[in-house]
């Protein structure tokens, strides 16, 4: 079931091509495929390094508190040396979520392109022009299309981020959840586990304080803080390793029909992503109790 490592580069082929960003789209998805090209590296470095430099600027100037317990577990996990990609899951509370989450990270990790994130972003938000398009495939988020399943371009350039041995972020819930109760996961981050050449160590995460910030339908979509008032508080969960549950499932669908495999895989996705919820939902809950001894109840 490992991937075939053209399918990405076929649906790149398939994209269109007749208009001047339609072009630019294709471009950038090839070359963020690839990723080799000579000016690759120090551009895309440069662009996530400064764009999460300045979320820790932000952090620090725009947030009365930030908190962050047990980031150790995620920079642990990124600076051994390491033979397995890494999988970061966590809650989407806005739309701003991604860079600014990723100013907790250590000023020594921001630049190695070994210990920077690729994560899933909305197409439709974010590859809306082509200077944009350049910018975010440089910052290493994948162009996300909501509805186009599990076979679709973002995840097979996630499948082979992590064949390459990268970090890959998730927002599982598939969109901006304000409410109380997390949505349920999407397959998509499944499907990655399962058939990644190796299959990757995955760590997941709780935040709360951005959407306070940045809530819904407000009328200019930009993030609001207030130094005087707003909170940031970020949980980092063990890790997760799911290469025995993966070695079972290959051992049992080699033995299936075409059809009794393509039942198996769903019910194995299922389970993984059921995990990966009760995971990230076990940390929501220890983080409020954290959040309440900290007296900051009245800002989340």
């Amino acid at each position: 079931m490992i991937p075939d490592r053209s399918r990405a580069q076929e649906l790149i082929d398939q994209l269109p091509r007749q208009t001047w960003h339609e072009r630019s789209f294709a471009y950038w998805a090839e070359k963020q495929l690839v990723a080799n090209d000579s000016w690759w590296k120090p551009l895309s470095t440069a662009v996530v390094g400064t764009a999460t430099t300045t979320m820790s600027l932000f952090l620090r100037l725009g947030f009365r508190k930030v908190v962050v317990d047990d980031l150790h577990k995620l920079t642990d996990v990124l600076e051994r040396e390491r033979n397995r990609p890494i999988v970061t899951v966590a809650n989407h509370e806005s739309t701003a979520d991604d860079p600014i989450i990723w100013g907790v990270m250590p000023a020594r990790l921001r630049w190695q392109p070994d210990c920077t994130r690729w994560t899933l972003g909305a197409r439709e938000l974010l590859y809306k022009h082509p200077l944009l398009n350049g910018f975010f495939a440089l910052g290493q988020t994948i162009p996300t299309v909501r509805g186009d399943g599990i076979y679709q371009l973002a995840v097979e350039i996630g499948l082979r981020k992590l064949n390459e041995n990268k970090w890959v972020h998730v927002f599982p819930e598939g969109k901006v959840n304000q409410e109380a109760k997390m949505l349920r996961f999407k397959w998509g981050v499944g499907r990655m586990i399962m058939e990644a050449e190796r299959t990757p160590i995955v760590v997941p995460m709780f935040f709360t304080g951005t959407k306070q910030i940045m809530p819904l339908r407000q009328k200019v979509p930009v993030p609001r803080p207030n130094p005087l008032k707003s909170t940031f508080y970020m949980r980092v969960g063990d890790a997760v390793d799911f290469a025995p549950l993966v070695s079972e499932w290959k051992a049992a669908r080699a033995q299936l029909s075409s059809e009794e495999a393509v039942q198996l895989d769903e019910q194995v996705r299922i389970s993984i992503v059921d995990q990966l919820w009760g995971s990230v939902n076990n940390l929501k809950v220890e983080s409020a109790v954290k959040i309440h001894e900290l007296g900051l109840d009245d800002n989340q």
